[in-house]
């Protein structure tokens, strides 16, 4: 399913990371900015009253949590969280079905380390 989720970079699919990371479940989370300039994106997780919007995330094998969407408090945003939220699971279960083996898994590895538009 092509969802577009606005922190993949581009040409990331949901499936693409699902199956790189070896998803496990996912996660919404309440957030809030804790920014100090206009350039600075850091957030915090917070309580929902206190949040400015909620982030979804994949849960890994390995414990990581990685954001794929930031979403608006608003019935828009619960809309886009629920259609994600399916797709993820979809993506999930049809990975289960065909899982990497480790050598596929080690080669997406290596190359997310040398790929350019990832934040080290």
């Amino acid at each position: 399913m092509d969802m577009s989720c606005n922190c993949l970079p581009d040409g990331e699919t949901l499936d693409d990371i699902v199956r790189r990371n070896c998803a496990i479940g996912f996660d919404l989370r309440s957030c809030r900015s804790v920014a100090v300039s206009r350039d600075d994106r850091n957030t915090v997780t917070c309580d929902p009253p206190e949040a400015e919007f909620a982030t979804l995330y994949v849960l890994t094998d390995l414990g990581e949590a990685i954001a794929i969407h930031d979403v608006h408090l608003t019935s828009a945003g619960a809309d886009d969280v629920a259609a994600i939220s399916r797709a993820l699971f979809v993506a999930m279960v049809n990975a289960h079905r065909d899982p990497p083996d480790a050598a596929q898994r080690h080669e997406a590895d290596q190359a997310a380390l040398i790929d350019d538009d990832r934040i080290g």
